[in-house]
């Protein structure tokens, strides 16, 4: 039975405390997540999201829950991602920045990219969700809580005390995905033409978010066939994953 608590304990923290084992950067291809509306036509320009999850904070090393507190990075971790300056999913340019509001995020923006830092739009929709009253604790500190049982099982219909609801978690980023959709294929930056746009890769609208691991997961899930938040996978802090957007 431990075993078992164990598992499904891992499967909802995956990509949330910093706890996850150490995995190569994926790149993930996607096809849309929604037909396009009648009155956005036509040839809507490819998409990138560059979803770039914030460096170690304490409580992700301590594996402890954090959503909605605002600590910052480990003071080393701006180090390492001034090291990834030079990655490709850093590199080239973008057509939108995007970026949590919450402090750890902010900093791994400044620390990893600080050219963009500036234009980027820092977004409270991106937030990692809340965990109430649970904010900081350890699975230890939880597992002989009835409630938190029950929420490890079903997240969707139990809440944390004082805690964001699943509901509400996953409106303000299906939101957010449907206005970034909705402004690129309004966008005039690429070009309509199908034979240019093969010749120049140039003609991709390519997006950085820079965010949490459960938001990065719950992206996956909106926009990857087949996967759901469970087994979705976030990248290690500090890393991206890549997914393209038709």
């Amino acid at each position: 039975m431990e075993d078992q608590e164990q598992r499904k304990r891992n499967e909802l923290e995956k990509g949330q405390t910093g706890s996850m084992a150490e995995l190569d950067p994926v790149r993930m291809i996607s096809s849309s997540p929604a037909e396009p509306d009648a009155a956005s036509t036509a040839s809507p320009c490819p998409i990138e999201l560059v979803l770039f999850r914030h460096g170690h904070t304490k409580w992700n090393k301590e594996r402890r829950y954090l959503g909605s507190s605002d600590l910052p990075l480990l003071p080393e971790e701006r180090d390492g991602l001034a090291a990834h300056r030079e990655l490709p999913e850093l590199t080239g340019d973008f057509w939108r920045v995007y970026c949590s509001d919450l402090l750890r995020c902010r900093e791994t923006l400044a620390a990893a990219a600080p050219s963009l830092a500036a234009r980027a739009v820092y977004d409270p929709r991106l937030r990692e969700m809340s965990f109430g009253e649970w904010e900081g604790c350890t699975y230890e500190q939880l597992s002989d809580n009835p409630l938190y049982r029950s929420w490890i099982d079903d997240p969707a219909v139990f809440t944390p005390p004082g805690g964001e609801a699943w509901a509400a978690f996953a409106a303000r980023l299906e939101q957010f995905l449907t206005d970034l959709l909705q402004e690129a294929r309004l966008s005039t930056i690429c070009c309509t033409d199908p034979i240019q746009q093969k010749q120049n890769e140039r003609q991709k609208l390519r997006v950085l978010i820079v965010t949490h691991g459960g938001v990065i997961r719950q992206l996956l899930a909106k926009t990857q066939p087949g996967v759901t938040f469970r087994n979705a996978i976030a990248p290690p802090p500090g890393t991206a994953a890549v997914i393209q957007v038709q």
